[in-house]
């Protein structure tokens, strides 16, 4: 597991151009729904009075008021461009992770960077959707099942006079509904990566293979996967930190600075996801190597050689009688 840990980093460090064009490629996603949120925020804040003071703190009262200004329903704007983005992303993301692994697979190709990513973007677009759709739907089915039987087995704990158990039933549901889902997204992963590296065109026979993969290697799939959660959790937690303690961004100045800070951890994320990407095909392909073909003994080629004609036969001596 370590090794493939360090492979994925070696990967993302060797590969930098992969991390500007995904920031880029998703800076420029996140434009769908910013840019109707800031005319409609801009044009709310302007005439309000107590523009200034969410500025400087945040208030809910004053924050439901302003949405619902202006007869326009600030927070179902959002939501629906929220949404937008959202279905785009999920599309997008078949087309992006085709694109890793092609340059992750060619690194001997001497074509440059933007040929080759487009081409497996490309090439894999409809496949990697397919299975995303598949993974979808397994997710959705699993993690309602599983609901649905964990609700029944702590039910007598959110009965039980034991005030915490509630919470601890509450919490034990959580975990499992995140591993659970989590089994389903990381076959989404593996399924792509032995998709690009077969070039197989049957979806469900390798979503399958996906799973199964997983299963197999339940502790080391799952290993890899903590180990790039946790470090995104770091990531957050630092972020979070700086907001906790930094000054209300009330200037352009201090609202610079904050949009530098937010863009850096973006292209942490985006770095880590790369990372994972590297660090599970590598595992991938550790796992499952591709059978090398029996090489066939050269064996040179003699043509045969004729027996050589029988010499003839002397005739015998004529005989003189006597």
């Amino acid at each position: 597991m370590t090794a493939s840990i360090k492979a994925g980093l070696r990967a993302a460090v060797r590969h930098p151009k992969l991390v500007w064009l995904l920031w880029a490629w998703y800076g420029l996603l996140a434009l769908v729904p910013a840019l109707p949120a800031w005319n409609w925020w801009n044009g709310v804040l302007g005439s309000s009075p107590e523009a200034a003071s969410v500025l400087k703190r945040f208030d809910l009262g004053v924050f439901l008021d302003l949405t619902a200004g202006k007869g326009i329903n600030g927070i179902g704007l959002l939501t629906g461009a929220a949404a937008a983005a959202g279905v785009v992303a999920f599309v997008s993301s078949a087309f992006a992770f085709g694109g890793v692994l092609e340059v992750f697979g060619t690194e001997d190709d001497k074509r440059s960077f933007m040929h080759r990513f487009f081409r497996g973007g490309g090439h894999f677009f409809w496949r990697f959707v397919r299975l995303a759709i598949m993974a979808g739907v397994c997710l959705v089915l699993a993690t309602g099942a599983v609901s649905a039987l964990m609700a029944v087995a702590t039910a007598p704990m959110s009965k039980s006079e034991w005030e915490p158990a509630g919470y601890l039933g509450g919490v034990a549901t959580m975990v499992v509904l995140l591993a659970v889902a989590a089994l389903f997204l990381l076959a989404l992963d593996y399924a792509r990566i032995r998709v690009a590296r077969d070039d197989s065109r049957r979806m469900l026979k390798a979503y399958a293979s996906g799973l199964g993969f997983v299963l197999r290697r339940l502790v080391t799939v799952y290993g890899l996967a903590i180990v790039f959660v946790a470090a995104l959790a770091v990531l957050a937690g630092i972020y979070l930190a700086y907001e906790t303690n930094a000054p209300a961004a009330g200037t352009w100045a201090a609202i610079a600075v904050l949009f530098v800070i937010q863009q850096a951890v973006v292209i942490g994320r985006v770095f880590l996801r790369v990372a994972m990407v590297g660090a599970e095909r590598q595992f991938h392909v550790t796992a499952l190597p591709k059978p090398v073909p029996a090489a066939v003994p050269y064996t040179e080629f003699v043509a045969p050689v004729a027996p050589d004609p029988p010499a003839p036969a002397e005739p015998e001596p004529e005989r003189i009688p006597t």
